[in-house]
């Protein structure tokens, strides 16, 4: 028996990692991934129907219904996986937090005051209390509530996504949908471990074996046709300076860094231009209109950066900085004025 438990807390443990958190506070502090961003960023701003506008708006209360649910499942039980994914359920938040802003929409977390366990949505209101209620119950009700909410928002994206044409929407709902898949698959994994099959109540019995009998799928950005894109593919961005600074270095904390914050239709970026040490100064005027391309280099994803490496920046007066060669992503530089 005592193998037979150390294997489950084992598998319990690797299923939610090791990292920090704090049980008592409400919210999961914010740690959004650099490359959606960047890739939501590149795609335009289009025209929202009713029914988008009211898919966007519960589709954000539906990712913290999850992360209200896992973070008090975690006080309960204190098992990691609990606590990791309800940090990833508030990475959904942001994301779709992103589009919510972008479209000028009234943020229903806000109205409610981001406070756990309350929500602007009845249906949702009466749910979370349903589902905290079962998963006190004992640790398979906890873990099988966890299944049955990414079973419930799988669901609800799919049909989200037939309602939406447009492309920004499209991409984050397909981003959402895979880390649903990535939860689901960490739970019933857990359950499985207990002798217990977790019987789907939303989605199909086909297309939940497909899920629980596949790979965890690893930092993959997909396009509004939830086709997987390249994550270091050139991005183009157009927007206006709002802030040129210096910051430490990327990669190297003892390099110091000129950048600038580019106010684009789908938010703010941080754009990465050189080292201070290669340039005295830097020509970029606040309010000016810039394009920049660039590309978001993979360790910016696990630093939490949301931004861009530059490689060219055009301003509306005609100042252009060649900083990089992209197709060789920082490997051979070229700094020309």
């Amino acid at each position: 028996m005592k193998k037979v438990l150390t294997g489950i807390i084992g598998s319990l443990i690797v299923a939610g990692g090791l990292t920090s958190y704090s049980a008592a506070a409400n919210k999961t502090v914010s740690t959004m991934p650099g490359r959606g961003p960047a890739y939501i960023s590149t795609l335009s701003k289009e025209p929202l129907s009713v029914r988008e506008k009211r898919d966007l708006l519960f589709m954000r209360e539906e990712e913290k219904l999850a992360r209200d649910v896992y973070q008090s499942l975690y006080e309960m039980w204190n098992i990691p996986v609990f606590r990791n994914i309800a940090k990833s359920e508030q990475r959904h938040m942001d994301m779709i937090k992103l589009l919510i802003d972008k479209y000028g929409l009234q943020d229903p977390v806000e109205i409610t005051g981001d406070k756990r366990g309350v929500f602007k949505n009845k249906r949702l209101q009466s749910l979370y209390r349903k589902l905290v209620k079962k998963g006190s119950k004992s640790l398979i009700d906890a873990l099988e509530v966890g299944a049955t909410i990414e079973d419930l928002d799988i669901k609800d994206l799919h049909e989200a996504l037939k309602d939406t044409d447009n492309q920004d929407i499209r991409a984050v709902y397909q981003n959402l949908m895979k880390g649903s898949r990535n939860h689901m698959r960490a739970f019933t994994r857990i359950l499985r471990r207990y002798g217990i099959e977790y019987k789907p109540q939303y989605i199909s019995e086909k297309e939940y074996l497909s899920i629980v009998n596949s790979k965890h799928e690893i930092g993959v950005v997909y396009s509004g046709n939830g086709k997987a894109v390249n994550p270091f593919q050139i991005i183009t961005l157009e927007g206006k300076i709002i802030k040129v600074y210096q910051r430490k270095g990327y990669g190297n904390r003892k390099v110091v860094w000129w950048a600038a914050k580019v106010k684009t239709d789908s938010g703010n970026i941080e754009v990465a231009i050189a080292p201070v040490w290669l340039y005295s100064s830097i020509d970029l005027k606040i309010g000016e209109k810039v394009t920049v391309t660039g590309y978001v280099p993979p360790f910016w994803r696990i630093n939490n950066i949301n931004g861009i490496m530059a490689c060219t920046i055009e301003t509306e007066k005609g100042v252009k900085y060649n900083l990089r060669d992209c197709n060789r992503f920082n490997k051979r530089l070229r700094f020309n004025r």
